[in-house]
């Protein structure tokens, strides 16, 4: 099955939350490369559409699926390292968000 993840930094909301920003700084990566990378990892092999706008957000959302600074992407260190499965785990764990919640959030949003 192929499945797309339209917003997988659900318009940079995620960028915010206080945990990804802890755990990024763990792997010393970028906010947006961790999200999207945790998403990435995830076993039903997803796309991922990042919604990036400029060459500066689209250089750093490329940094979650390639090797940029080190030997391994940040997706693979969260699938490879024993560290990243940690960090996996908790980001997963703390970032949940019902639907109802989220959907009611979204639909407060105003778009331009």
């Amino acid at each position: 099955m192929d499945i797309i993840i339209k917003e997988g930094l659900a318009n940079g909301r995620t960028l915010n939350h206080p945990k990804l920003k802890e755990l990024s700084q763990t792997l010393d990566c970028e906010t947006d490369q961790l999200a999207l990378a945790a998403i990435l990892a995830q076993p039903f092999q997803p796309r991922v559409l990042s919604g990036s706008v400029t060459s500066a957000q689209l250089r750093s959302n490329l940094g979650s699926l390639y090797s940029i600074d080190s030997n391994m992407s940040v997706s693979e260190r969260l699938v490879s390292t024993a560290e990243g499965k940690e960090v996996l785990q908790q980001l997963m764990d703390s970032c949940k968000m019902e639907s109802k919640k989220y959907w009611n959030d979204r639909s407060a949003l105003k778009w331009n």
